[in-house]
């Protein structure tokens, strides 16, 4: 398997090449404009006042409002803040950057359930970080005491994670690249709907992408504690978390989960009988995810 390498990420936009790194430290590239050279100015700034006002900004029109938005930018790109961390939009076909630029409220209720929740100086677990929805608020809700563990399968992906993170001024995010599921492997990666958020993870001995199983990454990130976790990985939630949950140490056994479950007919196991088994119980519902709290003090 991949050997864990601390040296910063320098890869190129153009041609990443993550085969064989899968610890990434925030950085800005020498030639990446700094953040707020993105920002949305005059009828940009208007439109996108407008455009976030619901319904406009829901469902199927979002992805067509983002667009118009994004008509108004260089190249595309805008540069926003939401919830108090810095993003940059770059224009690509993702779900999750088209609700982040016109949709802030986008995910709230999931957000301030693991917020309210996670300690400060707590840690938090992302599987399927994409761009930074859930890592970045909680990376600033923990403070420079707390730990955030940051992982996602789609090297581009993760490279504008990288750039959120530093832009934001979360240094406590350990970004990882990989898949996460039940045994250590290897994988490629097929986009699905011409989404960068919608894919699906291929097992394959030959692939670029290292897979690991989430044992071993909070092991190797050093951490003695886990508070909560976000899955979203495309129907691998229940490798990646339930061998986890049934043999973790009590302290390294989150408080609260947030499970996508939109992808459950794909699961091998269904994870909410077993997670009630485990001890926890679901406390909310919303779309695509489901919020689930364990019972009483762990341990």
């Amino acid at each position: 398997m991949v050997q864990a390498t601390h040296a910063p990420f320098r890869a190129s936009i153009e041609e990443p090449d993550l085969s064989d790194l899968y610890d990434v430290e925030p950085f800005v590239p020498d030639d990446e404009p700094g953040f707020g050279a993105f920002r949305p100015r005059g009828l940009q700034a208007l439109l996108l006042r407008i455009v976030r006002i619901q319904p406009l900004n829901r469902g199927r029109s979002r992805r067509r409002v983002a667009d118009l938005v994004r008509r108004f930018a260089p190249d595309g790109v805008v540069d926003t803040r939401m919830r108090g961390a810095a993003f940059r939009l770059r224009g690509r076909r993702n779900l999750i950057e088209d609700a982040i630029l016109v949709r802030p409220g986008y995910n709230r209720r999931e957000i301030d359930f693991l917020i309210a929740g996670t300690p400060i100086g707590g840690v938090f677990v992302d599987l399927g970080a994409n761009v930074g929805l859930y890592t970045l608020p909680l990376a600033l809700h923990v403070g420079a005491a707390g730990r955030v563990l940051a992982v996602d399968a789609n090297a581009e992906i993760l490279r504008a994670l990288a750039f959120n993170a530093h832009a934001s001024g979360c240094a406590n995010v350990r970004l990882v690249h990989a898949a996460v599921s039940d045994e250590e492997g290897r994988a490629h990666l097929e986009i699905r709907k011409d989404d960068l958020a919608i894919v699906e993870v291929a097992e394959d001995p030959a692939g670029p992408i290292p897979v690991r199983t989430l044992a071993a990454l909070v092991g190797e990130a050093g951490l003695e504690r886990v508070d909560s976790v976000k899955a979203d990985i495309e129907g691998f939630e229940d490798r990646a978390l339930l061998p986890y949950l049934e043999s973790a140490a009590p302290t390294r056994l989150p408080s609260q989960l947030v499970l996508e479950h939109s992808a459950r007919p794909a699961w091998k196991r269904d994870c909410f009988p077993i997670l009630d088994r485990l001890g926890y119980e679901v406390v909310g519902r919303e779309r695509s995810n489901t919020m689930l709290r364990i019972r009483g003090p762990r341990g």
